[in-house]
């Protein structure tokens, strides 16, 4: 009875472990790739301030396979994955513009976080978006 009562703060810790570690929202395993990415995109909604004013709902992003990108603001002009991630940036200086980081997908739309690079880095906001 003395071994039962020693073992079951152990398993209970054991327990308490396993059910505690659930994965958070934003880690998510899925990521662009490519095949995905290339296409025009119409943006449905902005949850969030947007310090970006090309970023609105109705505005369009167009993503070509050769590695060009067309949005609302003009120094956003080419495109490329890294992590998953797609990394927008003014292709006459490589200066980085954007980070695109899918959250989740819903049939055909895609919710997506928007980061700013450099001097917006610490700034976000949520979208919404689909072909």
């Amino acid at each position: 009875m003395k071994k039962i009562l020693m073992i079951l703060p152990v398993i209970a810790f054991v327990i308490l472990a396993m059910t505690s570690c659930s994965k958070d929202d934003d880690d998510s395993d899925i990521s662009f790739d490519n095949a995905t990415v290339v296409g025009t995109w119409t943006i449905t909604s902005v949850n969030g301030t947007s310090i970006w004013g090309w970023i609105s709902e109705g505005k369009k992003l167009t993503f070509s396979s050769n590695g060009a990108c067309s949005t609302s603001f003009s120094m956003e002009n080419a495109w490329k994955i890294e992590g998953g991630k797609i990394m927008t940036y003014y292709k006459e200086t490589q200066e980085p513009m954007l980070v695109y980081s899918l959250i989740s997908i819903d049939g055909n739309e895609y919710k997506v976080k928007v980061n700013g690079t450099l001097d917006e880095s610490n700034e976000s906001v949520i979208i919404k978006m689909k072909k």
